[in-house]
């Protein structure tokens, strides 16, 4: 299985990581690294952008535990990399992620409607949530929203426990 090294730091932009799968297509090839900055494409979220050793990396995507970097051109198994995200990209998602589940958190909480889909593109983002929001209601949520935002609140990203969820 992948390390994933964007769970313990989401602001890191540099690696060095292993080749430990290469599958060498036309034009591209299906890298799996021993580790790996990359968010993949998951939850809505398109993946990251970024270099292996200089070479693109066209698309990130998680099968079975192994995350598969397409990466235009080769690099054999053994292979010692420096990975580099393209950090531009990386940060709007980011910043769009939490503004989802900060905007999220504010219907559940006034209108008692859960996120029941969630799409982040290259310049916007989407929710479905499982109830009807008048434009006014998503007006005033947009405002709160915005407002925590200025507050400038901690954010911790974690998996939590089964009693934590309940």
């Amino acid at each position: 299985m992948t390390e994933r090294l964007y769970e313990n730091d989401s602001y890191a932009g540099r690696f060095e990581a292993e080749v430990v799968r290469s599958e060498a297509g036309s034009d591209c090839s299906r890298i799996v690294l021993d580790r790996t900055l990359f968010f993949p494409e998951e939850g809505g979220q398109s993946a990251d952008r970024g270099t292996l050793n200089g070479l693109e990396v066209c698309d990130v995507q998680i099968h079975d535990g192994e995350i598969i970097h397409t990466v235009k051109g080769e690099l054999p198994v053994g292979t010692k990399v420096t990975g580099v995200l393209d950090w531009d990209f990386r940060f709007r998602n980011m910043q769009m992620h939490s503004g989802e589940h900060i905007f999220s958190g504010l219907v559940y909480r006034k209108f008692g409607f859960s996120n029941v889909g969630f799409h982040l593109s290259e310049n916007s983002a989407t929710m479905d949530f499982n109830g009807k929001l008048t434009a006014e209601d998503i007006a005033s949520i947009e405002k709160r929203a915005n407002e925590i935002i200025v507050e400038n609140h901690p954010i911790r990203a974690w998996y939590p426990s089964s009693d934590e969820l309940a």
